[in-house]
């Protein structure tokens, strides 16, 4: 029992401010992520399978390659359509497919909507590293408070449950609401009427 609780221990915030604890409790968890990532990568397959390769086949360049077989016509395209999806499907969905399913969705740290130069060091430049290094840094995901990945650091992004937003203006509402109730009563206390202010 003293073991779990020392184990969970990284996973807090270190900071004790509501901001931190809403941000903590949203940000989607690295199984999630994962799960939403093998999604992904079926999709591609598919996509490729469908498209790409009967595709490559009837035009009759599908034996063509550069320098290596590895560099051929139709892994070019499949490695094309791959960066593709993840770019398009964020910036206009903010999710991939997977992420859909999984119910997470991409933000920005600002809460503005993705801009293109996020989107392409977040799926482009970021994820290429992420693959070029065996996606070891994916791993990151387990330690950061708000499981932000190496892509994630590259665009000011981060992942959360769908629910984030809702439940985060739910609560600032809440706030404001018992604080305005709270500014009358203190008015009301000290013998000043809220109105005539």
């Amino acid at each position: 029992m003293e073991s779990a609780q020392k184990n969970n221990l990284r996973y807090q915030p270190a900071k004790s401010t509501l901001e931190d604890k809403l941000d903590y409790m949203s940000s989607a968890s690295f199984m999630s992520r994962a799960v939403a990532f093998i999604i992904d990568g079926l999709a591609i397959w598919g996509l490729s399978q469908i498209i790409i390769y009967p595709l490559v086949q009837v035009i009759g360049i599908g034996d063509i390659y550069f320098l290596t077989p590895m560099l051929s016509i139709a892994n070019i395209a499949s490695g094309a359509l791959y960066f593709l999806y993840f770019i398009l499907m964020t910036y206009f969905a903010q999710a991939t497919l997977g992420k859909m399913i999984t119910g997470i969705t991409v933000v920005s740290v600002n809460s503005e909507k993705l801009s293109w130069p996020q989107v392409i060091f977040r799926e482009l430049v970021g994820r290429y590293i992420n693959n070029f290094l065996w996606y070891l840094p994916y791993l990151m995901v387990l330690f950061p408070e708000r499981r932000i990945g190496l892509h994630d650091y590259f665009a000011d992004t981060y992942v959360v449950k769908n629910s984030y937003y809702q439940y985060k203006n739910e609560i600032k509402e809440r706030i404001m609401k018992d604080e305005e109730i709270k500014y009358q009563e203190d008015d009301l206390y000290n013998g000043r009427s809220h109105v005539s202010r």
